[in-house]
């Protein structure tokens, strides 16, 4: 069954309450290109049926059951950046390339909205409309509780593509210190930025900002023990993924005053329930997972899709690969 070589073509493109027009661009443009495509909202809708590859986003979950039935599928692209709806060790092992849409407009929008948000929790942009809408007086200089982001500590959880474009887009702000506590620190290539543990960029850092992945190792890694080790002037920004920070434990943070505020735009269940405790935290600014979802990024993630899928299905590496020693075993099992 391992030997089995799929049509070239036949490629499964799901659907996605977000990104369902995106999926159905990339649908289109393979069709065009002349492959045989199969749509529905789960992969096991595909049939029995020889498969080359799956477009699917980060909300449609792959199993091992489905992997076990289709031994011949070569690829799983993902349409935008998160891959956490597949086992990534699991496919690797498998023999199964997985890409995302993990473009330079991708990283770099959301980049610029991880600093946007850091300079609005510092200058307190939601307490000061606030106080224009309620009519309240001009703060007397005493009174002001702004902070610059010069000169701020910041502290990256995880160093991936958008970490390391909040660091060269910070390059020139005269900022203070960037501590990174990540698993694969680079102390050569980023002279600049001091890796170390999870508990010191919590304890020093005036803004904390996290850059992860949701596995096993990283759901709850910000609980309330990690909040209680944050400075009361720091706040905490989550652009990543849900399920990460501890949203029950923020809220009460946030309350008691253990940090200053809190910028989160993905959350455990999403859209974020009208019972959340996030919504009557203080200091708060909450988006629906859309803050860096710029016109650019999504006008690369079709073309990135498609050009991955078919990398893909010619057993090439494709632009934005996320588990590159599966072609490294290719290669050398053609030797």
């Amino acid at each position: 069954m391992a030997d089995i070589v799929p049509p070239p073509g036949r490629v499964f493109v799901g659907t996605d309450r977000v990104l369902d027009e995106l999926l159905d661009e990339i649908a289109e443009q393979l069709v065009a290109r002349g492959h045989q495509v199969v749509r529905g909202a789960d992969p096991r809708q595909a049939g029995d049926g020889p498969l080359g590859a799956l477009v699917l986003t980060s909300r449609t979950p792959v199993g091992p059951e489905f992997l076990d039935r289709h031994p011949e599928l070569r690829g799983i692209v993902f349409a935008s950046s998160g891959v956490n709806s597949i086992d990534v060790p699991d496919a690797t092992r498998r023999g199964i390339v997985i890409a995302n849409g993990a473009t330079p407009q991708n990283h770099g929008s959301m980049a610029e909205a991880t600093i946007m948000l850091a300079l609005a929790l510092r200058l307190r942009l939601t307490d000061r409309l606030a106080a224009l809408a309620e009519q309240r007086p001009r703060p007397r200089p005493a009174e002001l509780d702004s902070r610059s982001l010069s000169s701020a500590t910041l502290g990256l959880v995880g160093f991936g593509r958008i970490a390391r474009e909040v660091c060269v887009r910070l390059a020139g702000w005269g900022t203070g210190p960037i501590l990174c506590h990540t698993r694969t620190p680079q102390p050569n290539t980023w002279p600049q930025v001091e890796f170390c543990s999870l508990d010191r960029v919590l304890a020093e850092a005036d803004i904390v900002s996290v850059h992860l992945p949701l596995n096993d190792a990283t759901r709850g890694l910000i609980g309330a023990a990690g909040l209680r080790r944050m400075r009361r002037e720091a706040v905490l920004i989550n652009t990543s993924r849900g399920g990460i920070v501890d949203e029950e434990a923020l809220a009460d943070a946030l309350h008691r005053g253990e940090i200053a505020g809190a910028a989160i735009d993905t959350f455990g269940v999403e859209p974020l329930p009208g019972d959340s405790p996030l919504r009557e935290a203080p200091g708060t600014i909450l988006t629906d997972h859309v803050i860096g979802h710029t016109v650019e990024m999504y006008r690369s993630l079709v073309p990135a899709a498609v050009e991955n899928t078919e990398s893909v299905l010619r057993g090439e590496h494709p632009p934005y690969c996320v588990n590159p020693e599966v072609l490294l075993r290719h290669q050398e099992g053609a030797e």
